[in-house]
């Protein structure tokens, strides 16, 4: 498609979060993969908790690829699926990383022209910072609007990040882009889970951000879409405990000049 010829750099910041969706929520099939008829691409969102970000994830869609997907309800939970059935879409995809087939026995990881590792950013800080740190963000927010979590940890009365997926590689992906902009993480955890769709038992792999500066600069540079939608919602429960988002949020420690030195800075 001629479209994919004049992408310019927003449009690969659209493009880069919209990976990182892919792979939480999405799958790409080819024609003859299993039972698929035609080339297949499908997100699954939460039609009735998250509504707005079903309509967000269209939108990117449609100014990505200038496609609006079908939209296919799912009768047995609050699931909706998009939709796009277009082989030349779904070729351009493979061609800048993405696979096809089961996201679990592929083990996905996000596309090397997204990430970099520290010693490559080092070396290339002024390349780091005008044309790879804004792909970092972008496809952070992407991961953590799907399979990301934003929650309260009732006992600590403090807000917690966490990123939970199958892909061991794609986790270890989301903790060195956390830290390739000075986001600390925790280690790594596993743990079983029982999938709804087949009922089969995997591992699944999750990672979390805890101490107030980190989850504090993670909300502040991501920009998570998530965020939007359950401020209001974490708020009320740290209401409900004495205390609030600003209390939870609040740290000894200031942002200092070791996030401007790699580059993480607001927005993208």
């Amino acid at each position: 498609m001629d479209r994919f010829n004049s992408f310019n750099i927003e449009d690969y910041k659209l493009l880069a979060e919209f990976i990182g969706i892919m792979l939480g929520d999405g799958h790409l099939h080819k024609k003859g993969e299993k039972s698929y008829l035609g080339d297949l691409l499908s997100i699954s969102l939460n039609r009735v908790d998250e509504p707005e970000y079903v309509e967000y994830v269209k939108n990117l869609i449609f100014n990505l690829f200038g496609i609006i997907p079908a939209e296919h309800p799912r009768s047995d939970s609050k699931s909706i699926d998009l939709k796009l059935y277009n082989s030349d879409i779904i070729d351009f995809l493979i061609s800048i990383g993405l696979k096809t087939g089961d996201k679990v026995k592929n083990q996905v990881y996000v596309p090397e022209w997204i990430k970099k590792e520290n010693t490559w950013i080092k070396c290339n800080h002024i390349e780091w910072i005008s044309n790879i740190k804004p792909f970092v963000i972008a496809c952070l927010r992407g991961l953590i609007d799907t399979d990301g979590s934003i929650y309260v940890d009732r006992f600590n009365k403090i807000i917690g990040i966490g990123f939970k997926n199958a892909s061991l590689r794609l986790v270890k992906d989301f903790k060195s882009m956390c830290e390739s902009l000075c986001i600390r993480t925790g280690k790594i955890t596993e743990s079983p889970y029982k999938s709804n769709k087949s009922g089969r038992i995997y591992l699944a792999y999750q990672v979390l951000i805890r101490a107030k500066s980190h989850v504090k600069e993670f909300l502040y540079v991501i920009k998570p879409m998530k965020w939007e939608y359950r401020k209001s919602e974490v708020e009320n429960i740290l209401n409900s405990l004495g205390t609030s988002v600003k209390e939870a949020l609040k740290s000894k420690y200031k942002r200092n000049d070791s996030y401007r030195k790699n580059g993480a800075s607001r927005g993208s």
